[in-house]
């Protein structure tokens, strides 16, 4: 017997998760499930209707129903019929009013192009979004949550460049030490070009790296003009590994040589550059975190978000980047660093602290480590 939140399951787990299993059920996606209900307590009206197109065993719909008092119907689908039939056996044994839920058996993709008005919609493939994605912009309600997971990590972080420039249209840069978070740039700047194409303007108000996935977290509006705002925030990266130097531009303004060290700059995108957090989303999240049951490692992770949402910068550091850089020797700790630079951790590298230091700054206080 599985226990997640509220929820009870009969499974026998495989030692390796797979797309093979006969109903699916990732219990490291755990975190996952518990930020979405955070994010449906905070982000969506009394009586919201969700949408979990790809819904397996059907653990995150049920959380849905029993764990907050903001859902007024739950559509579960899922194309495999074994599923199906678990989830259904599942409401049965959770006592769920069935008058709240709409069960499918279909393609997500066929399903999605008929429904409308959700309030939140779930994305969450076990691989790349990127061919259930269009489909999945049509039935978010104006105002609506979307919420789009990857987890082809490998790919948006620029193992497979080649593979990247074809799914997403960017080049990403595994070169640098915040190559996570550029792949989380690359899938938000892919899904709001998606939307953009419909008038739809698709926010970014939450993101996140976990274990091998990336997730992001939308708020649409409609209106050709909001999209183009939203457009505004797309460009280009510009590294160097040689100081570090980092800074996002425009298609016109791209560079090839560090202004600092004269080194050969590297090029990522294009790619998202605005914030990755809405930083009073964040404190509300933080804030309710007590009214459902969460993991511990929700719990920090949502600690460590709190502290790096404040600061407005296009990647971070890390201590060894900065010691191979400047050849520090014998580093200090990470107090050191947070004191010098005026940081904050990210939650997407343990040795990672984010500043809002320019460059020329940032290489004057390396002289103080």
């Amino acid at each position: 017997m599985i226990r997640e939140g509220k929820v009870f399951l009969e499974l026998d787990l495989p030692k390796v998760i797979s797309a093979d299993m006969g109903v699916f059920y990732n219990p490291h996606m755990r975190e996952n499930r518990d930020i979405s209900l955070l994010m449906l307590l905070v982000g969506v009206p009394e009586g919201a209707v969700v949408c979990d197109p790809m819904g397996a065993s059907g653990v995150r719909a049920l959380r849905f129903l029993l764990e907050t008092q903001k859902v007024g119907k739950v559509i579960y689908n899922d194309i495999n019929p074994k599923a199906v039939d678990f989830f259904i056996k599942l409401l049965e044994k959770h006592s769920v009013d069935k008058q709240r839920v709409e069960v499918y058996n279909e393609d997500a993709v066929l399903l999605l192009r008929r429904l409308k008005n959700c309030h939140y919609v779930d994305l969450d493939p076990f691989g790349s979004p990127i061919p259930f994605l269009e489909s999945f912009l049509f039935p978010v309600a104006r105002h609506g949550i979307l919420a789009v997971s990857a987890t082809d990590t490998a790919v948006l972080s620029g193992t497979y460049p080649q593979t990247c420039q074809r799914r997403y249209h960017a080049k990403p840069l595994l070169e640098c030490e915040f190559y996570h978070e550029v792949g989380i740039r690359i899938l938000i700047k892919k899904v709001v070009e998606e939307g953009a194409k419909h008038d739809y303007a698709f926010e970014p108000i939450f993101s996140y790296s976990y274990r091998h996935y990336l997730r992001v977290f939308f708020r649409k509006d409609i209106g050709p003009r909001r999209a183009d705002r939203l457009m505004e925030s797309i460009g280009y990266l510009l590294y160097c590994d040689g100081c570090l130097f980092r800074k996002g531009v425009r298609l016109e303004d791209i560079q090839r040589t560090c202004p600092y060290c004269s080194n050969r700059l590297l090029v990522a995108g294009p790619l998202w550059l605005g914030s990755l957090w809405n930083k009073e989303l964040v404190e509300r999240l933080w804030e309710v975190r007590g009214s459902v049951e969460i993991s511990e490692e929700t719990n920090k992770l949502l600690k460590r978000i709190k502290g790096e949402a404040h600061i407005k910068s296009v990647g971070f550091y890390t201590l060894s980047s900065i010691a191979k850089a400047f050849r520090l020797s014998q580093p200090p700790p990470m107090k050191r660093f947070l004191e010098v630079f005026e940081g904050k951790r990210t939650h997407f590298d343990p040795e990672g602290f984010r500043t809002e230091l320019d460059h020329e700054e940032f290489l004057r206080r390396v002289k103080e480590l």
